[in-house]
C-alpha cells in the first residue's frame, strides 16, 4: 500500500526546504525571534534598575507646616521614611489655617519652610499645594520635588491624610500567617503544609492555574498556525500533478496512499523543522536574556525575570509529560494535514483545491473555539474535549503537563488521533485513484464519494 514511499517523502522535502524562500524565511524569522526577548528583557530590568536606584532631589525644607482641611493627619513623620536627600530630617508641624502656617514662619524667620495644604472637593479627590512664603529662599522648582515623595507614596499619604497612625499602619501592614490542616491535624495542631513540597505546591497552585490556561491558549494558536499555514501548502502539492499530466505515470510507479503520505509527511516534516527551529531560539532568548539580565543588573529584580526564573519550581517540564505532550501537537497535526491532504485528492485543479480546503477548515475552526469556551480552565474542561480528535490535540497537552487527565483519558486520546490520520491517509488514496480520471467541473467531497462507491 505504501510502496516508493520513501522516494515521494524524499522529493517533496528535499523540494521544499531548498527553496531560497524558505530559508531565507527561516533565518530572518529565527534571527528576529531570538533578539526580541534578549532586547526586551534586557530594557525591562533597566527599567527596573533605573526605579530601584531613582533617589528624590531634595525639596529644600527644613520644616513643613501642614494644614489639612480634608481629615485628621496624625502623624506626617511616616514620610521621614522617603529615599530621598533630606528628607528624613524635615520636621512636620500642624496648623488650622495656611495663614496661621504662614504666620507662624514669618515669626520664626524661617527660610527653609513653606506650607502644605490639603483639600478635598465635592468628588471626595485630594488635593496637595505648596505655599511658599514671600521671603523663602526655596525655590519654586526646588520645593516641587516634593510632589515626587507624594507620588512615590502616593497609597501612604492617602492613608496618613485619612488619620491613620503609625502604629495602625504598621499593624495593618503586618504580614498574616497562614496554614492548613485536616480534620485530624486540626485536632492535634499537625499541618497539611509542614513538609516543604507541600508548601510549594499551595503556593504555587494559584501560578499553575493560570499557566494551564496560557499552555491551552498556546497550544490552540500553535496548532490553529500550523495548520493553516502548511494545511494549504500540502493540498497544493496533492493536486499538483493533476494539473501537470504527470498523474498517469506516478500511478504506475506509486500507490495512491504512499503519494499521498509522502506529499503530506514531506511538506509537514519541511515546515515543523522550520516552526520548531524558530521555537527553540526563542526559548534560547529568552534563556540568554534572562542570564544577561542577571549579569548586567544584579539588583533590578524586574518582575518579568523573576517570574521566568521561578518557572523552574513549578515542575511544569519534566521529561515524560512533556513528551507525550509533543507526541500530540504532532499526530494532531498529521491528522489534520491528512484532511488537507484529502481536499487535495479530490481536486483536480488548484481553485477547486481551495474550495474543497474550506470545508475541512471550518473543523478547524469549530475545534478552536470549543477549547477556548469549554477548556480554558483546565480543571472544569469536560472529558469529552480529551478525546474527540479534532479537540485533544489542542487541550490535552495542557492535561498532560499539568496532570489533570488520567493515563486511560490520554491513551484513548493519542490512539483516536494515530487511527484516525491513518484512515483518512488511506482514504485520501483511494480518493485521489478515483478522481484521477474525473474530467468534470464541480470535483468536490459528494461527487468524490460517490465515484468512490461505484469502483
Amino acid at each position: 500500500m505504501f510502496k516508493n514511499f520513501g522516494t515521494v517523502f524524499k522529493f517533496t522535502f528535499r523540494n521544499q526546504v531548498t527553496q531560497k524562500s524558505y530559508k531565507g524565511l527561516t533565518l530572518g524569522v529565527g534571527i528576529f525571534l531570538f533578539a526580541v526577548p534578549i532586547i526586551v528583557l534586557l530594557l525591562v530590568s533597566l527599567s527596573a534598575k533605573n526605579k530601584a536606584d531613582k533617589v528624590l532631589e531634595s525639596c529644600g525644607a527644613d520644616k513643613i507646616y501642614v494644614v489639612d482641611e480634608a481629615g485628621d493627619v496624625s502623624d506626617f513623620s511616616i514620610f521621614k521614611t522617603v529615599n530621598g536627600e533630606g528628607y528624613a530630617d524635615i520636621t512636620y508641624e500642624k496648623a488650622a489655617t495656611v495663614d496661621e502656617a504662614l504666620n507662624a514662619i514669618q515669626s520664626a524667620g524661617e527660610k527653609k519652610s513653606f506650607v502644605l495644604n490639603v483639600t478635598k472637593d465635592e468628588n471626595g479627590e485630594l488635593t496637595a499645594g505648596i505655599i511658599l512664603p514671600n521671603d523663602s529662599s526655596i525655590e519654586a522648582k526646588t520645593a516641587k520635588h516634593y510632589y515626587d515623595a507624594i507620588d512615590k507614596m502616593d497609597m501612604m499619604f492617602v492613608v496618613t491624610i485619612r488619620g491613620i497612625t503609625l502604629d495602625d499602619m504598621t499593624e495593618v501592614l503586618k504580614n498574616i500567617s497562614t496554614d492548613g490542616f485536616d480534620v485530624s491535624g486540626w485536632k492535634n495542631g499537625t499541618s497539611l503544609y509542614a513538609d516543604e513540597k507541600k508548601a510549594n505546591e499551595a503556593n504555587n497552585d494559584r501560578i499553575l492555574d493560570a499557566f494551564s490556561l496560557v499552555i491551552t491558549m498556546l497550544a490552540c494558536v500553535f496548532m490553529y498556525i500550523v495548520v493553516m499555514t502548511y494545511g494549504t501548502s500540502i493540498t497544493k502539492n496533492i493536486v499538483m500533478e493533476k494539473t501537470s499530466k504527470l498523474m498517469d505515470t506516478l500511478l504506475i510507479s506509486v500507490k495512491p496512499e504512499a503519494l499521498v503520505f509522502g506529499k503530506l509527511l514531506g511538506v509537514l516534516l519541511a515546515g515543523l523543522l522550520q516552526f520548531f527551529l524558530w521555537i527553540a531560539l526563542l526559548v534560547g532568548g529568552v534563556i540568554v536574556g534572562v542570564i544577561l539580565s542577571d549579569k548586567i543588573f544584579p539588583n533590578a529584580n524586574a518582575s518579568l525575570v523573576v517570574f521566568l526564573k521561578s518557572l523552574g519550581s513549578l515542575n511544569l517540564f519534566e521529561p515524560g509529560p512533556v513528551l507525550l505532550a509533543f507526541v500530540v501537537l504532532i499526530f494532531g497535526i498529521v491528522l489534520y494535514s491528512s484532511l488537507s491532504a484529502f481536499a487535495g485528492a479530490i481536486s483536480n485543479t488548484l481553485q477547486q483545491a481551495t474550495s474543497n480546503q474550506g470545508i475541512f477548515t471550518m473543523i478547524l475552526i469549530i475545534s478552536y473555539f470549543l477549547v477556548i469556551i469549554k477548556g480554558v480552565d483546565i480543571n472544569a474542561a469536560p472529558e469529552w474535549l480529551f478525546i474527540v480528535p479534532f479537540t485533544s490535540p489542542m487541550i490535552l497537552p495542557t492535561g498532560l503537563m499539568l496532570g489533570k487527565v488520567s493515563v486511560t483519558t490520554a491513551a484513548l486520546g493519542i490512539g483516536i488521533i494515530v487511527v484516525l490520520s491513518i484512515v483518512v491517509v488511506i482514504v485520501a488514496g483511494h480518493a485521489y485513484k478515483a478522481m484521477a480520471l474525473y474530467k468534470g467541473t464541480d470535483a468536490n467531497l459528494k461527487k468524490a464519494f460517490k465515484i468512490m462507491s461505484m469502483k
